[in-house]
């Protein structure tokens, strides 16, 4: 959601501001997210999907829930994808996770190819508001559809939030699926649960100051170069 000064989007509440409405509408959103974490998992990625997890996790906040932008929007300082793209973006990404699935026998290999994927649909950036709490569930149930999971519990929110954008702003995935990968293991380790237990727990202005910390690192080291936390 926008910390910049610019207004809450329409909301049922009537809230205008940014924070307050996160506020809000972060219990709403966990209660929703428990709802689809405890239920069946996913087991098709395609577009229809993930305006569905959309529409789920956002139906008691906004009336426009599971619906693609047509309005610009940015975060980290940085404008998305261009509403007049939006459509054929996101479609380009929902073909390329169809076409390149996550490894079932390699692990480094499938959280590289989730952290590609994931940082393209973040540049993508489909709703006006809500990707992130769309995109952790949609990305969590792609790796454990391929045999792998994600402890949450062991990933640091804000430091994996940056990783997000770099990988946008820089087309290099590496800084998140190097934040990833200590928290992946076989699915049948991990329980379902740990994304609603580690829901709303993002300190948001952390987040921007990782993301710096991670821009400057990357202009002054070799890709691939490991990143630690200032």
């Amino acid at each position: 959601m926008a910390s910049d000064g610019t207004p809450a989007p329409e909301n049922f509440y009537g809230i205008s501001d940014p924070a307050k409405l996160e506020h809000v509408a972060g219990r709403s959103a966990a209660q929703r997210l428990y709802e689809l974490e405890s239920g069946d998992p996913l087991t098709s990625f395609t577009r229809k999907d993930l305006v569905r997890i959309h529409a789920h996790l956002m139906q008691d906040i906004y009336p426009w829930a599971g619906q693609i932008r047509t309005t610009e929007v940015g975060a980290m300082g940085m404008a998305m994808c261009r509403a007049q793209f939006v459509d054929n973006e996101l479609d380009r990404v929902i073909r390329d996770i169809g076409r390149k699935s996550p490894s079932t026998i390699d692990i480094d290999a499938a959280v590289n190819t989730v952290a590609d994927h994931w940082s393209e649909m973040t540049m993508v950036h489909p709703f006006q508001d809500g990707n992130s709490r769309t995109q952790r569930f949609f990305f969590d149930q792609l790796l454990r559809n391929a045999g792998w999971a994600v402890d949450w519990t062991q990933v640091n929110a804000e430091e994996a939030h940056a990783a997000r954008y770099v990988g946008a702003a820089t087309v290099d995935p590496s800084y998140l699926a190097q934040t990833l990968r200590p928290a992946v293991h076989p699915a049948d380790q991990i329980a379902a649960g740990t994304l609603t237990a580690t829901e709303n727990t993002r300190d948001n202005r952390a987040s921007a100051e990782i993301f710096h910390d991670m821009m400057e690192f990357k202009r002054s080291h070799p890709r691939g170069t490991p990143y630690e936390l200032p």
